[in-house]
């Protein structure tokens, strides 16, 4: 099946490029974990302008820090000029992308528990409920293709882009509920080993979801 290919090309790149990935995975860690903490802050002491660093960067950084792992799996210079024009260049694309999935993700967790809630005591909003958690697990899917295809497909429009996603999602199903769970079974297992989120979460987690994306690209 293609998603242990796609598995066994991203630990075997992973452990090819093991000590690039890993400087790659703690800068980016290190500067998201900051981010991160300025936001906690900004949301425990009622600073709520401090919301806009994370808001604004979180975005970008992940796209750049994905490119950074698509660089060194292709051999190619990852140096830190060059992720820097590549930060400026994709600001805007990394940031709307990821203001508009965090509020797609809000919506959709909201009412998912509105209707769990309600669904106790009305069998149909119970089905609402179920129907957004469908929601909530083909976003993510879409998400996954969506950050893989800016990468794969950087020179590509955002339009092209977003349609692109949806229809290599649509069209291959098993391979993307499959890659869907390699991608979340992979994250909460590094989570949990707590040394694997700074040192492996974005080499792995980068490589499968760039694999994947070029996987299901090269049937059109």
């Amino acid at each position: 099946m293609e998603i242990f290919s796609v598995l066994k090309f991203t630990f075997k790149k992973y452990y090819e490029h093991l000590f690039k990935l890993v400087f790659v995975g703690l800068s980016w860690f290190i500067l998201t974990s900051i981010l991160l903490f300025v936001g906690f802050f900004a949301l425990s002491t009622g600073a709520y302008p401090f919301l806009i660093l994370p808001i604004v960067l979180i975005g970008p950084l992940l796209l750049t820090g994905l490119e950074a792992v698509h660089l060194v799996i292709n051999q190619e210079s990852a140096g830190f000029k060059k992720l820097i024009s590549y930060f400026k260049s994709k600001f805007w694309r990394g940031f709307l992308v990821f203001l508009v999935t965090a509020l797609i993700y809000l919506i959709f967790i909201v009412d998912l528990r509105f209707f769990l809630v309600r669904g106790q005591e009305n069998t149909w909003l119970l089905a609402f409920a179920f129907l957004f958690a469908y929601l909530v697990i083909y976003f993510s899917i879409y998400q996954a293709y969506l950050w893989g295809l800016l990468i794969v497909q950087s020179e590509q429009s955002i339009k092209n882009i977003l349609k692109n996603a949806l229809v290599i999602s649509l069209d291959n199903l098993l391979f993307s509920l499959l890659w869907l769970l390699a991608l979340v079974i992979l994250a909460g297992l590094l989570i949990v080993t707590g040394i694997g989120l700074p040192l492996a979460f974005m080499g792995i987690l980068g490589i499968l979801l760039i694999k994947g994306c070029q996987e299901m690209l090269a049937k059109y």
